[in-house]
């Protein structure tokens, strides 16, 4: 694995955050768009990369992310660069309004589980990958499912793997830009399926939601009420990925530099990664948010470490 070697610039954890999000140039032609339905009648859009490759990755984005992020973008570019097929995930609600009341949340599995078994079945070789709230999603689904034998190996970038943990943090006045950012996005998303939807509007209470003023106000009001927790704790408890780690099969890279501003102390699981040895835990000591930022455009270190442990499995 490359070192990660920034300037002084990138050591500042929120420019290493943002850096890559507000500069970085870089752009994907995706071969075309598919709309899946899923498993409960809703919709996902997934854009595909097709080479005829007998290998497929497929990358699953962060909290409010899309297809489009800079990330995700950059890992589907240096991945069929070298030969791979790529599916991105656009979670339910990320291109047009799902056809549920509910969208997506950081545990759920149902929708991956969909892709891996359905799209990844004619494959030799499958690869999956989250970001950040994907990365959790991703280590949900490799300690929660049983995996086709054709999956070889997961890696997960920047997962809040212990929710209370990364709820905390946002709670900081240093990390307010990223709750507000985050806060925007979910409440223009639910008062637009409010509008375009009368029929749900018994169900959802847009005033609290509107109301919510930290992430945790917003899953208490939406989240934790659609998916049937008790409440955004309830909601924490469940999905956090740490408690399944044990139960990984598969090769798994996580990782998780020292200086993210939005991982607290329990999203660094050294213990439990400890007792797996299929679980290859990294914990830089610079890198951000999914970040990694360089003044080289392309590629960063992180895509070429993330392709090179992919590549030592694959071989």
């Amino acid at each position: 694995m490359k070192e990660y070697k920034p300037n002084w610039l990138f050591k500042h954890r929120h420019i290493a955050t943002c850096f890559p999000t507000l500069f970085r140039k870089i752009k994907v032609d995706y071969t075309e768009r598919e709309r899946v339905t899923t498993y409960d009648e809703d919709f996902i859009d997934i854009d595909w990369i097709k080479q005829g490759s007998d290998k497929l990755l497929i990358l699953c984005h962060g909290l409010e992310g899309s297809s489009r992020s800079k990330y995700i973008q950059a890992h589907a570019k240096y991945f069929s660069e070298r030969g791979w097929d790529i599916i991105a995930i656009n979670y339910r609600g990320c291109t047009d309004v799902n056809l549920k009341p509910y969208a997506y949340h950081g545990g759920m599995t149902m929708d991956i589980k969909l892709l891996v078994e359905e799209k990844g079945k004619n494959y030799k070789k499958v690869a999956i990958g989250g970001f950040s709230l994907g990365a959790n999603m991703v280590l949900k689904y490799l300690g929660t499912e049983k995996v086709p034998k054709n999956l070889i190996c997961g890696f997960a970038v920047s997962p809040p793997c212990d929710f209370f943990s990364s709820n905390e943090k946002f709670k900081l006045r240093s990390n307010i830009v990223y709750s507000k950012r985050f806060l925007r996005k979910l409440k223009m998303k639910s008062e637009k399926k409010y509008e375009t939807h009368p029929e749900w509007r018994e169900l959802i209470d847009i005033e609290k939601i509107m109301k919510a003023k930290t992430i945790q106000d917003f899953d208490e009001a939406y989240t934790g009420r659609f998916f049937g927790f008790n409440g955004a704790l309830d909601y924490y408890k469940k999905v956090s990925s740490i408690q399944n780690f044990r139960d990984i099969e598969v090769p798994t890279y996580i990782l998780t530099p020292l200086d993210d501003p939005m991982m607290g102390e329990g999203c660094y699981p050294y213990e439990e990664c400890k007792k797996n040895k299929n679980i290859k835990f990294d914990t830089p000591k610079y890198g951000g948010h999914v970040g990694f930022p360089s003044f080289k455009n392309y590629p960063y270190v992180l895509e070429e470490n993330i392709y090179e442990f992919v590549n030592s499995v694959d071989k």
